[in-house]
């Protein structure tokens, strides 16, 4: 009788995939193909480098965006060590976390962190940012709207700096005495001062980053916003969200709650590029990535997940075209409760096969450019080789048929 109570107990276990318990909360993640880590251990070390980096001046100046945070930097710099230690260069690239942070103490928030690490790809913001407003949503957030820019590649960076000094160089006698000894360690520090502009219209005349991107960055950009755009999300770019250069670079963001009144309200995410970091710390190989951190307001109690059903499919998409929709398949299969195994952030066609083998998983869902203009994808069963073509909305409904 135990013997098959047992075998029952291990047949019900073998039905679901396990993964390291997660804040219920940021369940979307672990669809959108994020593995769950435990919180990141910043060391003296971690932060003596991150201090490094920064100057003194920024560290506790009021006024400042979220996006130069001293945890930022101090984050950055452990997650870069820990995929060192972990040799985390060799699983299949991109490798993307997420983990809950205690790093900032916010009484009334849960922060949960989001890692795209390996690829300095436009579709690592895009999954970084989709994920998130699905995390968002999840939780009850319904209007909000991303304010994005971007300060480039080290080309880009140089150029815009240089403008921007050259530009208030020409406008010290509007600036105050305090701003002209901030604009002697970075002039980056004016576009967030709003005490400085004396006449009101210094930042609006000012140099803008997106104007000395390179044709690369430009490019990288422009993909970022067509991917935006492709999920629906408001957004707006705002020349003012410039980061700290010392540790941040290419796309930038934040997620703020739009209010009834329709105002902006409060931050819920702040993400940005850190392409470049790793050799500024001693690296010998640079590891670029983008992360996002999000803030979601306090639960009396705390629910974990640690497993779910395990998928039956492995979901390839081929092309630009496929790679846009892919978002939107998988959230559509989200709601519905279903886990597909995927590797959106890869393009190579060879590596996804590759990895349909080792998950055995019993059938493949295939989008290309045919299926992308006609709506629907292509399910693949692997012992026969069979397949049929199936409408996009009624994926779903036909998985759930599936005979496993």
């Amino acid at each position: 009788m135990k013997n098959k109570k047992d075998k029952k107990t291990r047949n019900e276990e073998s039905k679901y995939m396990n993964f390291l318990p997660i804040n219920k909360m940021a369940e979307a993640a672990i669809y959108f193909g994020f593995t769950s880590t435990k919180p990141i251990q910043i060391t003296k070390d971690d932060v003596h480098k991150a201090s490094a980096l920064k100057d003194a001046y920024l560290k506790n100046a009021s006024g400042l965006p979220w996006i130069f945070s001293q945890v930022f930097a101090e984050e950055r710099v452990a997650l870069l060590r820990e995929y060192l230690e972990k040799n985390l260069s060799s699983l299949p690239q991109p490798v993307m976390l997420v983990h809950e942070s205690d790093t900032i103490k916010e009484r009334a928030k849960h922060t949960i962190n989001l890692e795209v690490m390996g690829t300095d790809r436009s579709i690592a913001e895009a999954l970084l940012i989709k994920t998130a407003v699905s995390i968002l949503k999840d939780n009850g957030y319904k209007d909000f709207i991303i304010e994005i820019n971007t300060i480039g590649d080290k080309e880009s960076i140089s150029k815009f700096t240089r403008e921007l000094t050259n530009y208030y160089k020409k406008n010290l006698n509007n600036l105050s005495a305090h701003c002209r000894q901030n604009f002697k360690k970075d002039p980056f520090y004016l576009l967030h001062c709003n005490e400085c502009d004396l006449e009101g219209k210094l930042k609006e005349a000012a140099p803008t980053s997106i104007s000395c991107l390179s044709d690369a960055s430009r490019a990288h950009f422009k993909e970022v916003l067509e991917f935006i755009e492709t999920m629906n999300i408001p957004y707006k770019i705002n020349n003012c969200l410039v980061p700290d250069k010392k540790y941040c670079s290419g796309t930038v963001f934040e997620i703020k709650e739009i209010l009834a009144s329709g105002e902006t309200g409060e931050t819920l995410a702040v993400g940005f590029r850190y392409d470049g970091m790793a050799q500024k710390i001693g690296h010998k190989r640079d590891n670029p990535g983008v992360g996002i951190k999000i803030f979601l307001k306090k639960k009396a109690v705390i629910k974990k997940i640690a497993k779910l059903a395990k998928p039956v499919a492995f979901y390839i998409q081929l092309g630009d075209e496929a790679k846009h929709k892919s978002l939107e398949l998988i959230e559509m299969l989200r709601q519905e409760k279903i886990f597909v195994h995927h590797m959106i952030g890869r393009d190579k066609f060879g590596s996804h096969f590759a990895h349909v083998e080792r998950t055995k998983v019993p059938y493949v869902i295939i989008m290309g450019k045919k299926e992308f203009l006609e709506g629907s994808v292509m399910v693949r069963e692997n012992t026969t080789r069979t397949q049929e073509s199936i409408p996009m909305h009624t994926l779903a409904e036909h998985i759930k048929k599936l005979k496993i």
